[in-house]
Protein backbone atom coordinates (compact mmCIF):
# COMPACT_ATOMS: atom_id res chain seq x y z
CA UNK A 1 0.00 0.00 0.00
CA UNK A 2 2.70 2.64 1.07
CA UNK A 3 4.49 1.87 -2.41
CA UNK A 4 1.26 2.23 -4.31
CA UNK A 5 1.16 6.09 -2.60
CA UNK A 6 4.20 6.96 -2.88
CA UNK A 7 4.10 5.91 -6.45
CA UNK A 8 1.16 8.36 -7.46
CA UNK A 9 2.30 11.05 -5.53
CA UNK A 10 6.12 10.99 -6.04
CA UNK A 11 6.13 14.59 -6.88
CA UNK A 12 4.43 15.48 -3.24
CA UNK A 13 6.94 15.56 -0.62
CA UNK A 14 4.99 16.13 1.85
CA UNK A 15 2.26 13.50 1.07
CA UNK A 16 5.60 11.29 0.66
CA UNK A 17 6.27 11.93 3.85
CA UNK A 18 2.60 11.19 5.77
CA UNK A 19 2.53 8.21 3.92
CA UNK A 20 6.06 6.63 5.57
CA UNK A 21 4.81 8.14 8.84
CA UNK A 22 1.60 5.90 8.59
CA UNK A 23 3.58 3.22 7.51
CA UNK A 24 6.24 3.20 10.23
CA UNK A 25 3.75 4.71 12.77
CA UNK A 26 1.54 0.92 11.96
CA UNK A 27 4.54 -1.21 12.60
CA UNK A 28 5.24 0.51 16.16
CA UNK A 29 2.20 0.24 17.28
CA UNK A 30 2.41 -3.18 16.67
CA UNK A 31 5.18 -3.90 19.20
CA UNK A 32 3.77 -1.05 21.51
CA UNK A 33 6.04 1.52 20.45
CA UNK A 34 5.23 5.67 19.32
CA UNK A 35 6.44 7.37 16.04
CA UNK A 36 6.12 11.18 16.34
CA UNK A 37 3.43 12.81 14.62
CA UNK A 38 4.33 14.43 11.65
CA UNK A 39 2.34 17.82 12.55
CA UNK A 40 4.11 18.47 15.53
CA UNK A 41 5.55 21.72 15.42
CA UNK A 42 8.42 21.17 17.64
CA UNK A 43 10.61 19.51 15.91
CA UNK A 44 11.59 22.07 13.60
CA UNK A 45 11.35 24.96 16.01
CA UNK A 46 14.03 27.26 14.58
CA UNK A 47 16.29 27.39 17.93
CA UNK A 48 16.12 23.64 18.37
CA UNK A 49 17.20 23.06 15.36
CA UNK A 50 19.94 25.64 15.75
CA UNK A 51 20.88 24.19 19.49
CA UNK A 52 20.77 20.23 17.87
CA UNK A 53 23.16 20.91 15.02
CA UNK A 54 25.41 22.28 17.32
CA UNK A 55 25.25 19.29 19.82
CA UNK A 56 25.43 16.59 17.36
CA UNK A 57 27.30 13.37 18.04
CA UNK A 58 27.11 13.91 21.79
CA UNK A 59 25.22 11.33 23.86
CA UNK A 60 22.80 11.62 26.10
CA UNK A 61 18.71 12.57 26.66
CA UNK A 62 16.04 11.92 23.50
CA UNK A 63 14.95 14.81 21.40
CA UNK A 64 11.52 15.28 23.15
CA UNK A 65 13.43 15.74 26.44
CA UNK A 66 16.34 18.06 25.12
CA UNK A 67 13.51 20.40 23.32
CA UNK A 68 11.23 20.24 26.75
CA UNK A 69 14.36 21.59 28.70
CA UNK A 70 15.00 24.05 26.07
CA UNK A 71 11.62 25.61 26.38
CA UNK A 72 11.22 25.07 30.24
CA UNK A 73 14.27 26.97 30.53
CA UNK A 74 13.55 30.00 28.15
CA UNK A 75 9.76 30.41 29.57
CA UNK A 76 11.86 31.21 33.34
CA UNK A 77 14.29 33.41 31.74
CA UNK A 78 12.35 36.38 33.66
CA UNK A 79 12.62 34.40 37.10
CA UNK A 80 14.97 35.71 40.05
CA UNK A 81 17.61 32.72 40.48
CA UNK A 82 20.27 31.09 38.66
CA UNK A 83 20.26 27.46 37.33
CA UNK A 84 21.26 23.66 37.99
CA UNK A 85 21.74 21.19 36.75
CA UNK A 86 22.59 17.85 39.17
CA UNK A 87 23.47 14.54 37.36
CA UNK A 88 24.66 15.92 34.05
CA UNK A 89 27.21 13.26 32.68
CA UNK A 90 28.38 14.58 29.50
CA UNK A 91 27.13 17.93 29.67
CA UNK A 92 23.38 17.33 27.14
CA UNK A 93 20.96 18.81 29.66
CA UNK A 94 22.94 21.46 30.44
CA UNK A 95 23.49 22.87 27.05
CA UNK A 96 19.83 22.62 26.34
CA UNK A 97 19.27 24.64 29.43
CA UNK A 98 21.85 26.78 28.61
CA UNK A 99 20.54 27.23 25.13
CA UNK A 100 17.30 27.65 26.24
CA UNK A 101 18.11 30.53 28.82
CA UNK A 102 20.31 31.97 26.07
CA UNK A 103 21.45 35.81 27.33
CA UNK A 104 19.96 35.73 30.79
CA UNK A 105 22.18 36.46 33.38
CA UNK A 106 22.25 33.36 35.46
CA UNK A 107 24.64 31.63 36.37
CA UNK A 108 25.20 27.44 35.50
CA UNK A 109 25.52 25.50 38.43
CA UNK A 110 26.74 21.86 37.35
CA UNK A 111 26.71 19.10 40.17
CA UNK A 112 27.98 15.55 39.49
CA UNK A 113 30.20 13.07 40.99
CA UNK A 114 31.90 12.20 37.61
CA UNK A 115 32.07 8.90 39.31
CA UNK A 116 28.81 7.14 37.94
CA UNK A 117 25.67 6.50 40.00
CA UNK A 118 26.05 6.50 43.96
CA UNK A 119 25.10 2.82 45.40
CA UNK A 120 21.02 1.93 44.86
CA UNK A 121 18.82 1.32 47.79
CA UNK A 122 15.79 -0.98 48.49
CA UNK A 123 13.75 1.72 47.26
CA UNK A 124 15.53 1.37 43.64
CA UNK A 125 13.87 -1.95 43.19
CA UNK A 126 10.77 -1.89 41.35
CA UNK A 127 7.71 -4.09 42.27
CA UNK A 128 10.11 -6.64 43.33
CA UNK A 129 12.40 -6.60 40.89
CA UNK A 130 16.13 -6.05 41.20
CA UNK A 131 17.44 -2.44 40.23
CA UNK A 132 19.17 -2.22 36.81
CA UNK A 133 21.63 -0.01 38.28
CA UNK A 134 24.72 -0.60 40.15
CA UNK A 135 27.81 1.65 41.54
CA UNK A 136 29.97 3.10 38.57
CA UNK A 137 27.28 3.28 36.19
CA UNK A 138 26.46 6.27 33.74
CA UNK A 139 30.30 7.74 34.64
CA UNK A 140 31.22 10.60 32.53
CA UNK A 141 34.84 12.38 32.90
CA UNK A 142 34.90 15.71 34.13
CA UNK A 143 36.92 16.84 31.41
CA UNK A 144 34.91 15.55 29.15
CA UNK A 145 31.96 17.45 29.84
CA UNK A 146 33.60 20.51 30.26
CA UNK A 147 34.94 20.14 26.95
CA UNK A 148 31.38 19.73 25.34
CA UNK A 149 30.03 22.89 26.98
CA UNK A 150 33.21 24.84 26.53
CA UNK A 151 31.24 27.26 24.71
CA UNK A 152 29.24 27.99 28.00
CA UNK A 153 32.52 27.72 29.85
CA UNK A 154 32.43 31.25 31.65
CA UNK A 155 28.10 30.64 32.71
CA UNK A 156 29.60 27.24 34.41
CA UNK A 157 30.56 26.35 37.99
CA UNK A 158 31.73 22.72 38.41
CA UNK A 159 31.14 20.65 42.20
CA UNK A 160 32.42 17.77 41.69
CA UNK A 161 31.41 15.05 44.34
CA UNK A 162 28.58 12.99 45.76
CA UNK A 163 25.22 14.29 46.39
CA UNK A 164 24.57 16.67 48.89
CA UNK A 165 28.30 17.06 49.64
CA UNK A 166 28.64 20.07 48.03
CA UNK A 167 25.62 21.64 48.04
CA UNK A 168 26.47 24.27 51.09
CA UNK A 169 28.35 25.77 48.50
CA UNK A 170 25.00 27.32 46.77
CA UNK A 171 23.31 27.75 50.00
CA UNK A 172 22.79 31.23 49.66
CA UNK A 173 21.73 31.45 45.88
CA UNK A 174 18.00 30.84 44.23
CA UNK A 175 17.25 29.23 41.18
CA UNK A 176 15.27 29.69 38.83
CA UNK A 177 15.38 26.40 37.30
CA UNK A 178 16.56 23.11 38.96
CA UNK A 179 16.84 19.86 37.09
CA UNK A 180 17.43 16.61 38.55
CA UNK A 181 18.70 13.03 36.51
CA UNK A 182 20.07 11.11 39.24
CA UNK A 183 18.27 7.85 38.81
CA UNK A 184 17.95 6.84 42.46
CA UNK A 185 16.44 7.27 45.48
CA UNK A 186 18.48 9.01 47.71
CA UNK A 187 20.21 11.38 45.63
CA UNK A 188 16.77 12.38 44.16
CA UNK A 189 15.14 12.71 47.64
CA UNK A 190 18.88 14.76 49.17
CA UNK A 191 18.40 16.87 45.99
CA UNK A 192 14.82 17.97 46.76
CA UNK A 193 15.34 18.96 50.18
CA UNK A 194 17.98 21.22 49.84
CA UNK A 195 16.66 23.02 46.58
CA UNK A 196 12.88 22.98 46.75
CA UNK A 197 12.97 26.23 49.80
CA UNK A 198 15.98 27.81 47.12
CA UNK A 199 13.75 28.17 44.00
CA UNK A 200 11.91 31.23 43.51
CA UNK A 201 8.05 31.50 42.53
CA UNK A 202 7.50 31.26 39.08
CA UNK A 203 10.93 28.72 39.12
CA UNK A 204 10.66 25.22 38.56
CA UNK A 205 11.80 21.69 39.05
CA UNK A 206 12.36 18.86 36.47
CA UNK A 207 12.78 15.69 37.26
CA UNK A 208 14.29 13.40 34.39
CA UNK A 209 13.86 10.34 35.46
CA UNK A 210 9.96 10.37 37.14
CA UNK A 211 8.50 8.52 34.18
CA UNK A 212 10.91 5.77 33.76
CA UNK A 213 10.32 2.28 34.33
CA UNK A 214 13.95 1.81 35.33
CA UNK A 215 13.93 4.36 37.82
CA UNK A 216 11.57 3.48 40.78
CA UNK A 217 13.48 5.56 43.04
CA UNK A 218 13.70 8.79 41.74
CA UNK A 219 9.62 8.64 41.07
CA UNK A 220 9.18 7.91 44.74
CA UNK A 221 11.32 10.03 46.28
CA UNK A 222 9.32 13.25 44.38
CA UNK A 223 5.84 11.79 44.68
CA UNK A 224 7.10 10.97 48.74
CA UNK A 225 8.64 14.99 48.52
CA UNK A 226 5.92 16.43 46.90
CA UNK A 227 3.16 15.12 48.91
CA UNK A 228 2.96 17.60 51.46
CA UNK A 229 3.90 20.53 49.55
CA UNK A 230 0.89 23.30 47.62
CA UNK A 231 2.70 22.70 44.63
CA UNK A 232 1.23 20.32 41.81
CA UNK A 233 3.58 17.41 40.20
CA UNK A 234 3.07 17.10 36.41
CA UNK A 235 4.11 13.70 34.54
CA UNK A 236 5.10 14.87 31.27
CA UNK A 237 4.84 12.53 28.33
CA UNK A 238 8.37 12.32 27.90
CA UNK A 239 9.01 11.00 31.25
CA UNK A 240 9.65 14.06 32.95
CA UNK A 241 7.96 15.86 35.95
CA UNK A 242 7.41 19.35 36.43
CA UNK A 243 6.87 21.15 39.27
CA UNK A 244 6.34 24.98 39.30
CA UNK A 245 7.27 26.43 42.20
CA UNK A 246 4.37 29.22 43.64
Amino acid sequence: MLKKVLNRYSSDPEVRRRARWKSLHKAARRDGFQVYRPQLSWPSNERFRQASSAWKGITGLPDDRRFFLLSTAASVRKVKGDTADIGVRFGTSSYFILCGIDSAAKQHHVFDSFEGLSEPTAEDSGAGQPTVWKQGHLLAEEEVTKKNLRMYEDRCRYYKGWVPTRFSEVKDRMFALVHIDVDLYQPTRDTLEFFYPRVSPGGVIVCDDYGSALCPGARKAMDEFMADKPESLFHIPTAQSLVVKR
